[in-house]
């Protein structure tokens, strides 16, 4: 299955603009992007992490997993 993605390795996700809260760490903030980046090359083909952005409430941004992030409050 192939993805609809940007130029810079943008993907969509179902919870982009929104408020989120990452429950390994407990920060919240806003989801700003999610991006496809190079994690390296194994058996020969290089492999790809998602990475969200989410911009917190003190207006700094940090990374956290896409696949866990959980919808916030005040969305």
């Amino acid at each position: 299955m192939t993805r609809c993605r940007s130029a810079f390795g943008e993907v969509p996700h179902r919870l982009q603009g929104k408020q989120v809260r990452d429950p390994a760490t407990g920060r919240e903030g806003r989801l700003m992007a999610v991006l496809e980046e190079p994690l390296g090359v194994v058996d020969g083909r290089q492999r790809y992490v998602e990475t969200a952005y989410v911009r917190g409430v003190d207006a700094r941004e940090f990374t956290a997993s896409p696949t866990t992030l959980i919808e916030g409050e005040g969305s």
